[in-house]
């Protein structure tokens, strides 16, 4: 169980963190309306209209995956790297207890930040389907939050790594990248396929999920969210605290 006051406390530097996001306006742009205007532009170009006949979740799983992605990387892992390199990990964030509050703020706060950008993608794109579904939009924010938790347990190790800011923006840009260039690769190959670019394609594994909702499993429930506490565990007691920059 987590304290009261540290739960509290979390919660507290969650809604500074969600602020400081949202004046943000080219982390919305790149995050929700570039993927938005991109979805519309390649499906108007197929069909000649803006009223789509095909399976909602089956055409827009692939943004949905990237989405999660861009979250978890440029956003929580991301400004994480960011703060210790501004130094101010090192000022305030050095004894245990201010590790765990810190942490789970940042998992909060983005954890926030993935479901208003899936419900605002929703909105953004469901009109063109005809009549928006609260309960399709329901099962698709647990799908895409299961998606961000999974892109998150890779983030945060990734945090651990001895980079700098820029060279962290380097390293996620390649990684989101190479991905989207697998799945563009990896989508003329049979659904059925067994092949190597699928499997070690993360986003084609999240755009299966968007599509099956494969976590009613209780065996992969129950791994991934013991993957993730134990990297969380790892993650806070290995947190860098001094700047890549600094000798001391």
């Amino acid at each position: 169980m987590i304290p009261t006051h540290i739960f509290g406390r979390a919660t507290q530097l969650a809604f500074i963190f969600i602020k400081e996001q949202l004046k943000e306006p080219t982390a919305f742009f790149w995050t929700l309306l570039s993927p938005a205007a991109i979805f519309y532009l390649l499906n108007y170009t197929r069909n000649r209209t803006f009223v789509f006949e095909s399976n909602y979740i089956e055409t827009t799983s692939w943004f949905y995956a990237y989405i999660a992605s861009n979250v978890a990387l440029f956003g929580l892992a991301f400004y994480i790297i960011g703060r210790r390199e501004s130094g101010y990990i090192r000022s305030f964030i050095y004894t245990l207890e201010s590790r765990v509050v810190f942490l789970m703020a940042k998992l909060m706060a983005y954890s926030c930040i993935s479901i208003f950008y899936c419900v605002a993608f929703y909105c953004l794109t469901r009109v063109a389907f005809g009549t928006p579904d609260f309960e399709e939009l329901y099962l698709i924010v647990f799908r895409f939050y299961s998606c961000f938790l999974c892109f998150s347990i890779p983030a945060l190790l990734l945090t651990l790594l001895p980079c700098n800011f820029q060279g962290a923006n380097t390293l996620f840009s390649i990684l989101s990248f190479s991905m989207l260039i697998l799945g563009i690769y990896g989508a003329d190959m049979p659904q059925d396929a067994p092949n190597l670019i699928h499997l070690l394609n993360p986003l084609w594994l999240a755009k299966n999920t968007m599509i099956l909702g494969i976590w009613h499993t209780p065996g992969i429930v129950i791994c991934t969210t013991l993957l993730f506490v134990f990297n969380f565990a790892l993650t806070t007691h290995q947190l860098r605290i001094n700047p890549v920059w600094s000798r001391y």
